[in-house]
């Protein structure tokens, strides 16, 4: 069942009884929960597993009320076919049950049993997500899309960071005599200098390498440190440096009418190569090669440091 199927069945109120939910966007699963509690009218109760509830679902007192009852990786429910037989009978009466699935295993049987009737919440697009941050706060384009790839697209995460941009707003005394989309952006960009909210860092080994071809020297240096922060090793980054331009040197170099035959190398390969050409003559690209060469040789001997290693690379060549 995909999530539009969800959302008529909760409109026309003809729910089934037992729903699974997967994917990454749990704030909008959350949404969706208090929903349905809101078109059933019932209330919505946090258990570990169905079998917590098994004794209660199995006395049918009228008098009894009815929950929306939510587990999360209910393992016991999972394994068990014959706890699976009873939910899809008559066990949860007038209940509503709904399993959370963190990870969904495609290989079991309770994946092939209950596939069609797995509600996937994929991660919003980042358009959809532009429109759901303007509803809630008025920053500029520029800043609502850092916003969106700081949370990684991740619409729960943007909303916690979205809260504390409001908090912000009213309890750091943001001077400004009127209310303005300027207040939201001095709040967040505030924010982000003193981490209250969190830029993680991100792989950039191969910016890190464009620039060092492109010889943008701060800006290799400042992409080395993100590089790092991610625990990107260094002789993985010194391997990607040598075959990039070992490349750029191959395609610089050669006079010929079949670049490809001669070098080995694909299209991708070519194209990237000729992004960096006469950047450097064909003698610097060979030091570049022969340098990460007796660095890798330096740390695999124990000449050299490995966590000096990149500096000294990018002081040598740059």
């Amino acid at each position: 069942m995909d999530v539009a199927t969800l959302k008529a069945k909760i409109k026309s109120k003809q729910l089934p009884s037992y729903l699974i939910f997967s994917g990454d966007e749990w704030k909008v699963q959350e949404i969706y929960i208090k929903q349905i509690a809101k078109v059933t009218g019932k209330e919505i109760r946090r258990i570990d597993s169905v079998s917590d509830i098994y004794g209660t679902l199995r006395n049918k007192s009228i008098f009894q009320n009815a929950y929306i009852y939510i587990a999360r990786d209910d393992k016991e429910l999972m394994q068990s076919e014959k706890l699976q037989q009873q939910i899809d009978g008559s066990l949860l009466g007038n209940n509503h049950f709904i399993l959370l699935l963190t990870n969904v295993d495609k290989r079991t049987k309770f994946y092939k049993r209950y596939k069609a009737s797995i509600v996937n919440f994929e991660r919003l697009s980042d358009s959809m997500l532009y429109k759901y941050i303007q509803k809630e706060i008025k920053l500029s384009k520029r800043n609502t899309e850092r916003l969106i790839d700081i949370c990684e697209a991740d619409y729960g995460r943007i909303l916690l960071e979205i809260d504390k941009i409001k908090r912000y707003k009213w309890d750091a005394k943001v001077i400004m005599d009127t209310y303005t989309q300027d207040k939201y952006d001095i709040a967040f960009e505030e924010l982000l200098k003193d981490g209250t909210i969190h830029e993680p860092p991100y792989d950039a080994i191969f910016d890190l390498v464009d620039a060092i071809l492109d010889r943008k020297v701060n800006t290799a240096f400042n992409l080395l440190e993100q590089s790092y922060a991610v625990g990107e090793a260094t002789m993985v980054m010194l391997s990607v440096l040598y075959n990039n331009a070992k490349a750029v040197l191959q395609v610089q170099s050669y006079q010929g009418d079949n670049l490809s035959k001669a070098t080995g190398l694909n299209g991708f390969s070519i194209k990237n190569a000729k992004k960096h050409l006469n950047k450097y003559d064909n003698e610097e690209l060979s030091y570049i090669l022969r340098l990460v060469q007796k660095i890798e040789s330096g740390i695999k001997t124990g000449r050299m440091e490995d966590e000096f290693a990149m500096q000294y690379l990018l002081t040598h060549i740059m």
